[in-house]
């Protein structure tokens, strides 16, 4: 227990729920980081954890991010984030256990809103939605839809701001772009990027889901997953899970910019984030540019209007362009965009010197 107290400690965690249903088979952790600007809107995630610890220390890494992330958003929201753990790797979503799930996501009262994150669709939100009305990203019983077309277009943004700091057009006309992971998100950035005419390199574990985004997008070029963070590119954008680029691997990235959409994408990200600034790549702090996906359904819990949202989402490709002078100065991007989260943070207000793009 004094582990569990420890790691709440030093991320600064302010309340773990840990949630057991044993006719559904749930196996949960809601990890709520901090609220001191609202309540906190974060996706819940379905995926088989080599052990508990590793699922709560990614759920932890999680819901800090979505702080900061709400935070350079400029939104009125804190962070948590919630994960449910497999039994095993094929295991597939019931009705009984987003019941389950959303039992104790009302349990919060509010304080934490559920969402769609990896292994979780809108349909298993609106499983939930019949036990909470905390919850977002559903298509009957929830509002708000899959938020993966809006992270896709964040990233985008942010992928357009990395290009122009690098003395490039912000534009992705000719540019070459490698996604690691064409789910829901990757397969977006794809999409947005061929519509732009860029050149896409993509790498995806799931064969079957390999064979339908060729077929969706024909023009893409597809490279072996071990080969996606050498490839030769003008941007790298691991759009998967966590901790792909590390200290091991980042003398082997072959890029220009990264611009990540998957969430924690750097394994220690103070030490590699310095080793990307040290190695010449630019990169694009992954909580500040794939998080059109909250400012979507944050803002819509909110009360945004559509205009607002469409501002605030273009917005992403300021922030990150804000964010990557301040590194000019500092040790890394990923030290400038905490730093630019925790003024809002501390200010415990919206941050109006960058409210529009």
């Amino acid at each position: 227990m004094s582990e569990v107290f420890g790691m709440m400690g030093s991320r600064g965690h302010e309340q773990l729920l840990f949630c057991h249903d044993e006719a559904s088979g749930l196996r949960g952790i809601i990890a709520i980081h901090n609220t001191s600007l609202g309540p906190a809107l974060g996706g819940c995630r379905r995926w088989h954890y080599e052990s508990e610890i590793a699922a709560l220390d990614d759920v932890m890494r999680l819901s800090e991010a979505m702080t900061y992330k709400a935070a350079a958003a400029d939104l009125p929201m804190g962070g948590a984030k919630s994960v449910i753990w497999k039994h095993s790797a094929k295991d597939r979503p019931t009705e009984a256990l987003a019941k389950a799930m959303g039992r104790y996501v009302d349990r919060l009262k509010g304080l934490y809103i559920a969402a769609e994150d990896v292994g979780v669709d809108t349909q298993f939100i609106d499983w939930m939605a019949s036990e909470t009305p905390h919850v977002m990203g559903g298509e009957t019983a929830a509002r708000g839809g899959d938020p993966a077309p809006y992270t896709a277009r964040g990233v985008v943004n942010g992928i357009k701001a990395g290009l122009e700091h690098a003395g490039k057009a912000p534009a992705l006309e000719g540019v070459t772009i490698a996604i690691q992971g064409v789910g829901a998100l990757g397969e977006n950035v794809a999409k947005i990027a061929l519509n732009e005419g860029a050149n896409v390199i993509v790498a995806e574990i799931n064969e079957e889901r390999l064979a339908a985004v060729r077929e969706a997008l024909p023009k893409i070029r597809v490279v072996p997953l071990g080969e996606i963070l050498r490839v030769e590119c003008d941007v790298l954008c691991p759009c998967a899970l966590g901790g792909v680029v590390t200290g091991e691997n980042i003398g082997d990235l072959n890029c220009a910019v990264l611009c990540p959409g998957a969430n924690n994408v750097l394994g220690d990200p103070l030490a590699d984030a310095k080793r990307l600034k040290d190695a010449g790549i630019i990169y694009c702090p992954d909580f500040v540019a794939n998080g059109g996906g909250l400012i979507q359904l944050a803002g819509l819990w909110c009360g945004f209007d559509q205009p607002e949202l469409d501002r605030r989402l273009a917005n992403i490709q300021n922030a990150v362009g804000t964010i990557l002078k301040d590194a000019e100065r500092m040790a890394s991007a990923h030290e400038a965009a905490l730093a630019y989260a925790r003024k809002r943070l501390e200010a415990g207000k919206p941050l109006n010197e960058f409210a529009t793009a």
